[in-house]
């Protein structure tokens, strides 16, 4: 199923969700938000990306987001 929505209307609805949740989307979250609906990188991508930013690059969970991003980039769908 595809989304008809723009990215800017995509963007105002995860903005919307943020502000019931108690948080308001930051200009840096809404870049990567907007790279995601993009496709420029994976949402795993970005939370790895986040991890190593922070310090957290040699965590398990870091690993395991590095091990499903390989996964991905080698399906049967790509070769």
């Amino acid at each position: 199923m595809t989304d008809p929505r723009s990215e800017d209307q995509k963007v105002a609805a995860v903005n919307a969700s943020m502000v019931m949740a108690g948080q308001s989307l930051s200009a840096a979250d809404e870049a990567v938000c907007r790279r995601i609906l993009r496709g420029e990188i994976s949402a795993d991508e970005a939370v790895l990306e986040y991890l190593e930013e922070n310090g957290f690059g040699n965590s398990s969970r870091a690993a395991e987001l590095r091990r499903r991003i390989a996964g991905a980039a080698w399906s049967p769908e790509s070769h």
